[in-house]
């Protein structure tokens, strides 16, 4: 279906090359007069004879020189005006889109229905996320009861392995699950790069104090609230036990996460056995930049579209007595 916006964002990038019409129409009108062969012989046979003199039609047919500068100038002009409908994507976009991620360490992410551990899912997501990213600019943060900078910002994705890998459940010095105790941190590091990103939370569960707190966040900043759910709910244990599966583990507290991301107007994202969830974080992970940064966009040039069908009318200009006859 045709999107009825595109109408509305068209403009010219160069609307004075549209002046190119008014030569090729002056050029094209003395083309015009040239070839009328009445106007011609008018001061050399009487105006009762002239009639019957010339033979009509011969001169003025369709496929000829005259008639293609008449479709051939305005498409010039359009061409090098530079129609444009649609952004292209900032040069800097790989600098400029950053992602705050924070990993949730308390005891149960050390959980094993997902193999081998909840942890360890969430270490090969977010190594995955930050390879489909490339060199754009990553900070890891770590929390339970409290929240700690792991990896200020930064384009190494080197540097985020080193420090995933050293990550465990029950190296920080208080316990909890307390996710808002991330938001401080975030706003600074999102601070430091002078512009908006988003925030990934990586958890097993919430406390019910925590919905109150993102909604008071969200108020304040027009950073993308991005909560990815680790672990198996209820629901899906259940059905493990009833496979014989041992499925002994704490659910994942959806609802909680759920909550947050409704309080912050984010997205929540349950974690996947295949890579869907990842295509979806990152796919609103770049949205999110595109909207932000939407006036540091270049408008794309539609002129471009036009060069086949010019390149097409030009080369009529190397047919046998073309030119002779313009």
């Amino acid at each position: 279906m045709f999107d009825w916006s595109v109408l509305l964002q068209f403009h010219f990038l160069r609307p004075y090359w549209l002046f190119l019409v008014v030569p090729f129409a002056i050029l094209s009108v003395l083309q015009w007069r040239r070839s009328d062969l009445g106007r011609q012989w008018e001061p050399v046979i009487a105006a009762h004879l002239l009639p019957s003199m010339i033979v009509p039609g011969s001169q003025r047919r369709l496929f000829s020189p005259l008639w293609v500068s008449i479709i051939l100038g305005p498409l010039l002009a359009i061409a090098v005006a530079g129609p444009s409908w649609e952004r292209g994507d900032s040069p800097f976009a790989q600098d400029s889109a950053t992602l705050i991620i924070a990993i949730d360490l308390s005891a149960s992410m050390n959980e094993s229905d997902l193999q081998p551990s909840r942890l360890q899912r969430a270490r090969d997501k977010i190594l995955k996320l930050a390879e489909a990213r490339g060199d754009a600019y990553t900070a890891l943060v770590a929390y339970s009861g409290t929240a700690h900078t792991v990896l200020p910002l930064s384009n190494d994705s080197n540097m985020l392995l080193h420090y995933l890998d050293a990550l465990s459940v029950g190296m920080l010095p208080r316990r909890g699950k307390a996710p808002e105790s991330v938001l401080p941190i975030a706003d600074t590091l999102l601070a430091a790069r002078g512009n908006g990103g988003s925030l990934l939370i990586v958890s097993d569960g919430a406390s019910d104090q925590s919905a109150a707190v993102f909604a008071d966040w969200a108020k304040q900043n027009d950073t993308q609230l991005l909560v990815w759910g680790m672990g198996k709910t209820q629901e899906q244990l259940d059905q493990d036990t009833a496979r014989g599966l041992n499925a002994r583990a704490q659910p994942l507290q959806e609802a909680q996460l759920r909550n947050i991301s409704k309080a912050a107007n984010g997205h929540y994202e349950r974690v996947s056995v295949d890579d869907d969830d990842l295509r979806n974080l990152l796919r609103r992970i770049n949205r999110h930049y595109r909207l932000s940064e939407d006036s540091a966009r270049p408008w794309l040039d539609g002129g471009i579209y036009l060069l086949p069908l010019i390149m097409l009318f030009f080369l009529l200009w190397f047919r046998t007595g073309w030119v002779l006859r313009w």
